[in-house]
């Protein structure tokens, strides 16, 4: 476990940073530890009743991780050498389907890398909205034997922007959610509902506000799916219509931290604390 200070920087320090600034300690969230983070660090050390030093060594790194867990959320374009994966991640979602029949071809062998390191994990399902909902509930659903566990999160349903094979292929995809709006939400309705009678979980919704506000403006009737929301900015995120808060936030899209290759990578941090991401 590496000790942070003043003068160090990475990926681990912007982990540091949002998860102070999510628990109330005034801290700019750039990587760079600056007087403000150890000024930040040290306030949060008093109110722990830990040694007010300013620097994040384990014991603060393990109130830290019990107050504001984090995670990542990966695909096949994300190379992991779990071996070498920062300590502060305790959460993976991975994707496994796409549509009525892309299945990601490093599920298998990352999930049991996962499952071997004892973190929480599960398994999202990027919807398409000109393949119907069965196909894509039956794509999904062939995972879920292989998910299922002590340490296993509900499975997540990622509702966005579609990405075609070209920019006028996106663009006529997209076109086709705002000309079939009511097809579409139907589509989220059935997997939903679907997947939650065959797992018995509630399935969490993986959607940015300004998506769902653009093409499902008026649409309320899933504010009582757990909400995985993307915003990369200092701020918690504002909500979508429907939702009155959320359950986990993708910070980060271009993440680099121990263990994980490139610079691509999509960090998470849940609302609660690690009893209640558990309880999840």
């Amino acid at each position: 476990m590496a000790t942070l200070q003043n003068g160090s920087s990475g990926g681990e320090v912007t982990m540091l940073q949002r998860a102070l600034s999510l628990l109330g300690y005034s801290c700019t969230v750039d990587g760079n530890f600056g007087p403000g983070t150890q000024a930040a660090v040290e306030q949060f050390q008093t109110a722990q009743g830990l040694t007010a030093d300013g620097v994040a060594g384990p014991n603060t790194w393990a109130k830290l991780d019990y107050l504001a867990p984090q995670g990542m959320d990966i695909s096949h374009f994300n190379t992991v050498t779990w071996n070498n994966l920062s300590q502060h991640i305790q959460f993976v979602f991975h994707k496994y389907s796409q549509g009525a029949t892309y299945k990601d071809p490093t599920f298998s062998a990352n999930l049991a890398s996962i499952k071997q390191k004892g973190l929480l994990y599960s398994a999202y399902h990027f919807l398409t909205f000109q393949d119907s909902a069965q196909s894509q509930i039956d794509n999904f659903m062939a995972c879920w034997n292989s998910v299922e566990g002590p340490n296993a999160l509900p499975p997540v349903l990622d509702v966005e922007w579609q990405v075609g094979s070209s920019d006028a292929n996106t663009n006529q995809l997209n076109s086709y959610i705002a000309q079939n709006k009511n097809a579409c939400i139907q589509i989220i309705g059935e997997w939903i509902d679907a997947v939650a009678a065959q797992t018995g979980r509630t399935p969490i919704i993986y959607t940015a506000r300004s998506f769902w506000n653009e093409y499902f403006s008026g649409v309320t009737q899933f504010g009582d799916n757990p909400l995985w929301i993307p915003a990369y900015q200092q701020n918690p995120p504002g909500l979508p219509q429907g939702w009155s808060s959320y359950a986990i936030w993708q910070y980060s899209e271009n993440a680099s931290i121990p263990g994980v290759g490139g610079g691509s990578l999509d960090m998470d941090i849940f609302n609660g604390n690690l009893d209640a991401l558990k309880a999840l």
